[in-house]
């Protein structure tokens, strides 16, 4: 159950991290439910030496909702981003998911993010005992996050001798679709030989199948000054778009985890553990889109903000759009661990692991789009969500004709190979020192992307033809969209073409179509290369290997001042960074004046990718420190001062770059950048805590970051000498540019209602909020904004536990933050304040037996993107709510 304490049990070194969740885990299958779960939880929060969160499973293979990052977002400072509705992506303290480290048993995890982002939507949370959420750093806990380390713990079978065998079935109801889904959970542990060895295994398989709902404007262009319809205007905002799109999905998940436990002796465990983890991800998007621009609109109606409400588009096309992806992605991690207590004083840990995630997109993701000329209207001059659409000058009897197609992706594949070596020594009669602890880590992570399309230019050449090639009537049937977006105000269009994208892209390769170019030899012939609508794999690929050695040393202090205990954990990281970048990319051979254009040159690149290699090594040293005071036995004061370092984006550290021609005062290209160094921050906390009584308190704490090394995109000015000359170019890529300043404050309560008289004596309460600031982080310009992803937050969760009935809703709510921050053609985008209900109940049958039921979402609430005027809507967003019902078996 979740602990929604700001501190819950931390350790002075990993071998007591290992020791004090090991014992909990134990705990947890002795007293189960959700009361002593959070009891035993806020006994070790009271004893914890550093400031860390955690929730624990009520049971074995029963965690407190479906997903892990719903759980986790009810820990004071975490918030998350959702992908369909489900938890995916941590923000912790202001701080956004790639500056979160994400653990599986303390070891690194691997991620099809293509940076250091984990989805935790891959994992199922039945095969997890508990997480820890550490928000300040020491120095035996592995380096790489600024926001917090987050420590996903797995069952072992030692840490409930016996036979176990627990087993869930479920029904899912999605409240979009309408249907329901199957999930199956089950695991199986023993203990033989005394209790001396032991195998657990365990399993979860779900499928869930969604829509949601989504109106979408890419963005509201800024013009100093534009002409429309005859007449020019000046700082007003034009809408890109108007997209709505319906999205069907399907979502596969296979997980297990295998663990066996060998005890020989009192003195020494060995523990092997794999976990497997396979999520298929399948999703149709059916969309009616429609562009705007300034050159066919007509009659702009503008509000008070300049803002383009309303107007009319001519001599346009009225389009549909289909988008289909068949995804997979993969995890499979495994570890091997000896905890051996050498002697009385002296306790050692090694351990080493392997993690592998793959994201492979199969034959990649479609995008094709059909339509037929024709003008429409818009309208949100009334301030709805959606806006009202009107048709004109369009003949249904008028062919549909083919505008793009293309298949496209990106394989990822990200390995983490790990090996570590922790001791703690007990020191006797020492004065305040009681223990040294001391250990060393070595990494290597390799990232490998390769990107895929179709072949140029096969995509654009039916509509680059001098008459759009014509579509057969028989491919198309009409989308309905009844009851679209529902729980938003406006007025949404209910219908409009569709069809198949396989269908429509093998038409486009038959003889009918083809002999409708222009021109059509050449399109045979690239066909016949290149098998047609297929992803071509980009040779300008790229891979990134980051090998890591770190060394650390922390002493134990303990003593009294003034009655009163106190206790110190102080010590020293340092670590050493090598990556290294190779690639393919195509080299700029020489520019040429342009023939028809004064002033401007052609880029003439090589026809073959040439190699590039780009190495990096920088060196940190990093301090830290935690102090605790126990000013009664029930009152607790902490500080805490840490450096703490988040490496760059690993797709940030690609070594390629690409040049383009076009006006000699303004030549340009883009690219990564492996030179990087890592974000440095500078950390203090300082906490008061109140128990005053059982299972319920009172706390109270803060923090500061100083961050350094902050990395944005910039335009970096770099000379390119070629065979006609030397020229500048304006490079845009990322770079460290700036420091910020985090600060905020957290606040929590739980109360158990237990001296009230019977039943309401199973009522219990917990509270969480946090309040944070960043108004020192800055843009490239110097202009202060907001940190992408910095909010406050509040939970509020009511339970009741009594008898065989528990009970639970879960109030969640995340102000409006920042998603993107602006550009030079735009103001930024801004997510608005956004809340969620969940609700959990279940009724124990006997001592095997429980019936259960959950609700995620069940008000419905939207999702909404805005501008920076909150009436220039970019999204809307309706997931539905989600249900399900289930009886759950334990033995």
């Amino acid at each position: 159950m979740l602990c929604s304490g700001l501190f819950l049990p931390s350790f002075a070194s990993a071998q007591e991290a290992e020791a004090g969740m090991d014992e909990l885990a134990m705990e947890e299958v002795v007293v189960t439910g959700m009361r002593n779960s959070l009891k035993k939880s806020i006994d070790y929060k009271k004893n914890s030496s550093t400031v860390v969160d955690a929730i624990t499973a009520e049971d074995i293979g029963k965690f407190p909702d479906q997903n892990i990052a719903e759980s986790l977002q009810r820990i004071t400072g975490v918030t998350i981003d959702r992908s369909g509705g489900e938890g995916q992506l941590l923000t912790v303290r202001g701080m956004g998911p790639e500056f979160n480290s994400t653990l599986l048993n303390g070891r690194t995890l691997a991620t099809t993010s293509g940076g250091r982002a984990f989805s935790f939507d891959i994992m199922a949370s039945e095969l997890v005992s508990g997480a820890e959420v550490h928000k300040t750093q020491s120095a035996y806990l592995q380096e790489g996050s600024i926001g917090a380390t987050v420590n996903i713990k797995t069952l072992k079978p030692m840490d409930f001798p016996g036979f176990q065998a627990v087993g869930s079935v479920k029904g899912l109801y999605d409240g979009m679709t309408g249907k329901v889904k199957p999930q199956v959970s089950g695991l199986i542990s023993d203990t033989f030989a005394d209790d001396t060895f032991g195998v657990l295994a365990s399993f979860s398989y779900y499928n869930r199948e969604s829509r949601y709902d989504k109106a979408n404007t890419a963005y509201y262009r800024k013009y100093d000054s534009v002409e429309i319809d005859g007449q020019t205007y000046s700082d007003i905002y034009f809408p890109r778009n108007y997209d709505q799109i319906a999205q069907t999905e399907t979502r596969e998940r296979l997980s297990g985890t295998l663990v066996l436990q060998y005890r020989p002796t009192d003195d020494v465990e060995i523990t092997a553990d794999a976990l497997y983890s396979k999520l298929d991800v399948q999703y149709r998007q059916d969309v009616f889109p429609h562009w705007f621009t300034t050159g066919t609109a007509k009659n702009p109606v503008f509000d008070d903000n300049n803002t383009v409400v309303k107007a009319d588009f001519e001599g346009t096309f009225v389009e549909s759009l289909v988008r289909q992806s068949d995804a997979k992605n993969e995890l499979i991690a495994g570890g091997f661990n000896v905890d051996w207590d050498v002697s009385e004083n002296w306790k050692m840990i090694f351990d080493v692991s392997v993690s592998k995630a793959e994201s492979d997109p199969k034959k990649g993701w479609s995008d094709t789009v059909i339509g037929r000329p024709g003008d429409f209207s818009y309208d949100r001059s009334a301030g709805d969500l959606v806006p009202t659409m009107g048709y004109s000058n369009f003949d249904e009897s008028d062919p549909l004709t083919a505008g793009w197609g293309s298949l496209q992706g990106t394989r990822i594949e990200d390995e983490v190979l790990e090996a570590k070596f922790d001791n703690n020594y007990f020191i006797e009669d020492a004065g305040p020192l009681v223990k040294v602890g001391f250990g060393g880590m070595f990494s290597n992570r390799t990232l490998g992307s390769t990107y895929g399309e179709t072949e140029y230019p096969l995509p654009w050449i039916f509509a680059d033809n001098s008459s759009r090639i014509v579509l057969p009537t028989s491919m198309f049937h009409p989308y309905d969209a009844d009851g679209f977006l529902s729980g938003a105000s406006g007025s949404p269009t209910e219908t409009w073409p569709t069809y198949d994208s396989d269908e429509f892209l093998n038409f486009l390769l038959s003889e009918e179509a083809i002999s409708q170019l222009d021109d059509p030899e050449p399109i045979r012939e690239l066909i016949a290369r290149t098998g047609g609508f297929t992803m071509i794999p980009d040779p300008a690929a790229y891979e990134v290997n980051e090998k890591v050695k770190a060394l650390y040393v922390d002493v134990h202090l303990e003593g009294d001042v003034a009655d009163m205990p106190w206790s110190v954990v102080a010590g020293l990281r340092y670590v050493e960074t090598k990556s290294k970048s190779i690639g393919q990319q195509v080299a700029l051979l020489d520019l040429i004046p342009a023939p028809t254009t004064p002033g401007e040159v052609i880029a003439i690149r090589s026809d073959d990718y040439v190699p590039v290699e780009v190495k990096n090594t920088y060196h940190d040293f990093l301090p830290s420190l935690n102090a605790k005071l126990n000013m009664t036995d029930n009152v607790i004061a902490r500080f805490a001062f840490s450096k703490s370092l988040t490496r760059p984006e690993l797709d940030e550290m690609s070594p390629l770059t690409s040049y383009s021609g076009g006006s000699l005062d303004n030549l340009t290209g883009s690219g990564s950048n492996p030179k990087l160094s890592p974000y440095l921050s500078t950390n203090f906390d300082l906490s008061l805590e109140w128990y005053y009584s059982d299972a319920s308190y009172v706390a109270v704490s803060g923090f500061h970051k100083d961050i350094d090394g902050y990395i944005g995109s910039s335009e970096v000015s770099e000379t390119v000498v070629l065979t006609s000359g030397t020229y500048n170019y304006e490079i845009s890529r990322p770079v460290n540019l700036h420091s910020t300043k985090i600060k905020g404050i957290e606040v929590a309560a739980q109360h158990m209602f237990t001296s009230l008289p019977s039943p309401f004596d199973g009522l219990g309460i917990m509270a969480n909020a946090t309040f944070l600031d960043s108004s020192s982080s800055t843009d490239v310009e110097g202009e202060k904004l907001p940190l992408i992803g910095l909010s406050d937050s509040q939970n509020l969760i009511l339970f009741y536990e009594k008898g065989p009935f528990q009970a639970r809703i879960a109030y969640n709510n995340r102000d409006r933050f920042m998603q993107q921050k602006p550009l030079s053609y735009r103001d930024g985008h801004y997510v608005d304040d956004y809340h969620q209900i969940d609700i959990t109940a279940s009724y124990d049958i006997d001592d095997n037996f429980t019936v259960f039921f959950e609700g995620i979402n069940i008000t419905n609430e939207l999702y909404i993107t805005t501008a920076e005027y909150k009436n220039q809507i970019i999204e809307v967003i309706e997931n539905g709510p989600r249900y399900s019902i289930g009886i759950r078996g334990k033995f």
